[in-house]
């Protein structure tokens, strides 16, 4: 009787053991806050590709808008000329021409001189010498253009260019018109027509015997 007595109350006791256990575990799940989720990982920033840097703008040809002598006709000419007067040329009146003298590469001196044509006068320094040159740039040069009647002239540029110890000579033309030129036209002659329209032929005189 003791023995059984004994196990009841050692089942009671174990059973009020797990009684309060669970009680406990219940409270603590109630009690207990939800863990906050991990924060979110900031998504990485797009990488830009690099832009490219804009090229540099080549500096403004200041002999873009002058007018190009002619030259002689020959090839390989080892300066170019460009020109420009102050104003349009008028008779009697005297403007200023500036002229550009660019050299061509292996280019070591060269020596310009300009000349007029009947009609013309020109005033200034008519020769000039460069003793040292750099190719491409531009070597600027004035003259003074006076023309004594309207017309077509036209003034002269001899250029003798130095290169690698050798000479070659150049000549250019940088023609202008002064004032306005007399056009004589020619009226042309209205051949005679007939009553129907068609030309008449003049007939040759011829002699008759009598």
């Amino acid at each position: 009787m003791n023995a059984q007595h004994e196990i009841s109350a050692h089942w009671m006791k174990h059973a009020r053991h797990l009684c309060c256990i669970a009680a406990l575990a219940m409270l603590s799940a109630c009690g207990s806050e939800p863990e906050p989720p991990p924060p979110a990982t900031p998504a990485a920033a797009p990488v830009q590709a690099a832009q490219p840097q804009p090229a540099a703008e080549a500096p403004a040809d200041p002999t873009e808008k002058m007018a190009r002598a002619v030259g002689n006709g020959k090839p390989g000419a080892a300066v170019d000329i460009k020109y420009e007067f102050a104003a349009r040329p008028e008779p009697g009146k005297p403007v200023e021409l500036e002229v550009v003298l660019i050299p061509s590469a292996g280019v070591d001196s060269m020596t310009a001189k300009f000349s007029g044509m009947d009609g013309i006068t020109l005033a200034g320094d008519l020769t000039v010498d460069y003793a040292s040159v750099t190719a491409k740039e531009p070597y600027k040069h004035s003259v003074s253009v006076l023309a004594d009647r309207a017309g077509v002239f036209y003034v002269t540029v001899s250029v003798d260019t130095a290169i690698s110890g050798a000479t070659l000579g150049r000549t250019f033309a940088i023609p202008f018109v002064s004032g306005t030129p007399q056009v004589t036209q020619q009226k042309a002659s209205v051949p005679a027509t007939d009553s129907t329209g068609q030309p008449v032929e003049p007939m040759k005189a011829e002699e008759t015997a009598r």
